[in-house]
């Protein structure tokens, strides 16, 4: 049978970041029954810019520019950049490090590429100078107009001149494939430090984190970070704390109604929630939920950072469970009628026609669970890159320590 996400594809030895994909797209962030996402992907950028849970490895912010910088210097028309993306599918499929490669079961038949996949990212970082462009209109620019900045005069390249060069066989083959060389990732590393200052991900580009951690906030380098960076760290992980419990009722009302309707002969996962929201209770006790208008102070922090205001509904379902965990109690909320049906009220307005709670033939498909995983922010993901570019600049200390 052909995979539904045979666009991002997986490499054989099924690494880390391609699990984390799957599960993405089978529950965990990427479903928001509940009208959290928005809240979510805003602390996600501000925590770490550029980042996304589609990012499988750090050197494609490289792989890409070099072939539109090559496609350009052409005059070629933007097929031709698209085809040399899929032709280095075979070559970093054949390489020494082919982990996390988009297409590498799909190849040619790839039909989401890296570049559209990685476009934001290069902006975010200034390796794109020109946050305006299109892929196509970036064609129409020849690597070869060096102008520093855009107001300078001259014709202005929309990559950044500093950038490290192509390997002389790139795109046709990539003998290293996604291991990063010292100055690769040194200037990488560079180009994010510079475009995030102050913020949790540039703290971790000079402290790595530890790839076995499960969360931002139980590693220790990210918990060493001060000011701004650490505000914010503290309130992603009390929105992901507290709201979880909405999130695992709402499945709770979902394995409720699956068992009464007929769909399930058992009560597997009325236990399972059961379960889940008692942990919960006893992780929260561990919460500062501070004073009741803390939330409404993130909440506009972010409209302030973001320069986009939270939708009003999902403030006020947002500021209401804040309310309602911190006056009622969190070990109250799996029983309590008022709360069941103020988390069943949410996802239909929020869900609509598509709610599961409404709709007879979404219920039935439930699988188990859906958004259940507690808000994560990326992390994983977060730590791949990171993990990329140390190893890159760790390769560059071994050469000299074995020369």
């Amino acid at each position: 049978m052909t995979s539904t996400i045979a666009w991002l594809d997986a490499s054989s030895e099924e690494q880390r970041r391609m699990r984390d994909i799957i599960r993405l797209f089978a529950d965990r962030d990427s479903r928001d029954e509940l009208g959290l996402g928005q809240v979510r992907d805003a602390l996600g950028d501000i925590l770490f810019p550029g980042s996304s849970t589609l990012h499988t490895r750090a050197r494609y912010l490289l792989f890409i520019p070099w072939i539109y910088q090559e496609a350009a210097a052409r005059n070629k028309k933007p097929g031709w950049a698209s085809a040399q993306e899929r032709k280095l599918i075979s070559a970093i499929r054949s390489s020494e490090d082919s982990g996390g490669l988009l297409g590498s079961r799909a190849g040619q038949a790839l039909k989401t590429l890296p570049s559209s996949i990685y476009w934001a990212a290069l902006g975010t970082y200034g390796i794109r100078l020109d946050n305006t462009l299109t892929r196509e209109l970036a064609l129409e620019s020849s690597s070869s107009d060096r102008a520093a900045e855009p107001g300078e005069g001259g014709r202005f390249s929309i990559w950044s001149p500093t950038m490290p060069k192509a390997p002389e066989s790139f795109p046709g083959e990539v003998p290293d494939g996604f291991a990063m060389t010292h100055d690769e990732a040194a200037w990488l590393r560079e180009r994010m430090l510079t475009a995030a200052p102050d913020s949790l991900f540039a703290h971790l580009l000079e402290h790595p984190p530890d790839s076995s951690s499960k969360s931002a906030w139980l590693d220790s380098s990210a918990l060493s970070a001060t000011g701004n960076a650490r505000q914010w760290l503290d309130d992603a992980h009390r929105f992901s704390s507290v709201m979880h419990g909405a999130q695992l009722l709402y499945n709770l009302l979902l394995a409720e109604l699956h068992r009464s309707e007929g769909y399930r002969d058992d009560d597997q996962y009325i236990d399972r929630y059961r379960d889940s929201l008692g942990k919960w209770q006893e992780g929260l006790a561990a919460i500062d939920l501070a004073e009741a208008g803390a939330v409404r102070q993130m909440l506009n922090r972010i409209h302030v950072d973001r320069d986009r205001p939270i939708h009003p509904r999902s403030t006020a379902f947002i500021t209401a469970w804040y309310d309602i965990v911190r006056e009622l109690g969190s070990g109250q909320v799996a029983d309590s009628r008022g709360v069941r049906e103020f988390v069943r009220k949410r996802e239909i307005s929020h869900k609509g026609s598509l709610s599961r709670l409404k709709n007879p033939k979404r219920l039935q498909n439930w699988a188990g669970g859906s958004g259940a995983g507690a808000l994560n922010y990326r992390w994983s993901y977060v730590q791949g890159t990171i993990g990329d570019i140390f190893d890159g600049l760790a390769r560059g200390q071994s050469e000299v320590v074995n020369a």
